[in-house]
């Protein structure tokens, strides 16, 4: 990408936010997005292949030091426990819902908006998946080839249950009143884990 594609896109991305924030993903138009980024509303599609797209851009760019540490999760494989790392990464993420509990619930009431993003492939970056699943797939990854999580474990499926369950429990405010319960995420992951561990019943 050139120097200027790449400001074209950051200024998309930066546009996005600002729309979102004013008026919500029901009504953020691609649009309104193109006007306030000053462009034209065909260069949207050069730079994303869709709305749904964009969004999640938007959000993994307002987010990018949560999202840097999770991409650097699968490095820590063999280096603690399982249950420390999940946990450490979910209570991360967790920061993140005030902007994603909004973009899922857009994507599950709008069937245009939910289709696109079934349909779309996640983000690459020189080649390798970005995004949390993504991550924290490959973590589990290679926990499974030093023999801490089951050979028979389909990681990307485990995955995906891993998030929905920090989505799950983001309903719930701490003792304090914000943010997810660390012990609350602890007590899920560890309930995950004997059912991915050695020594664990097979899946059927």
């Amino acid at each position: 990408m050139t120097d200027r594609g790449a400001a074209t896109r950051a200024r998309l991305i930066e546009a996005t936010s600002q729309v979102v924030r004013d008026c919500g993903y029901a009504r953020a138009t691609t649009r309104a997005i193109a006007q306030a980024a000053g462009v034209a509303e065909g260069t949207i599609y050069r730079h994303f292949p869709d709305k749904s797209a964009m969004f999640v851009a938007a959000v993994l760019e307002q987010n990018g030091p949560v999202i840097e540490w999770v991409s650097r999760l699968p490095a820590r494989a063999g280096q603690d426990t399982v249950e420390s790392n999940l946990v450490d990464c979910l209570y991360r993420l967790s920061g993140l819902r005030d902007q994603l509990l909004p973009l899922e619930l857009a994507l599950l009431a709008d069937p245009e908006l939910a289709r696109q993003r079934h349909q779309t492939a996640p983000p690459r970056l020189e080649g390798r998946p970005l995004g949390p699943p993504e991550f924290i797939a490959e973590y589990l990854a290679a926990e499974k080839r030093l023999g801490r999580v089951r050979a028979d474990v389909a990681t990307d499926q485990v995955a995906v249950v891993i998030l929905a369950t920090l989505f799950g429990l983001s309903v719930l405010l701490s003792d304090e009143g914000t943010g997810v319960d660390r012990h609350l995420l602890g007590a899920a992951v560890r309930l995950l884990l004997t059912g991915i561990e050695p020594g664990s019943p097979p899946v059927t």
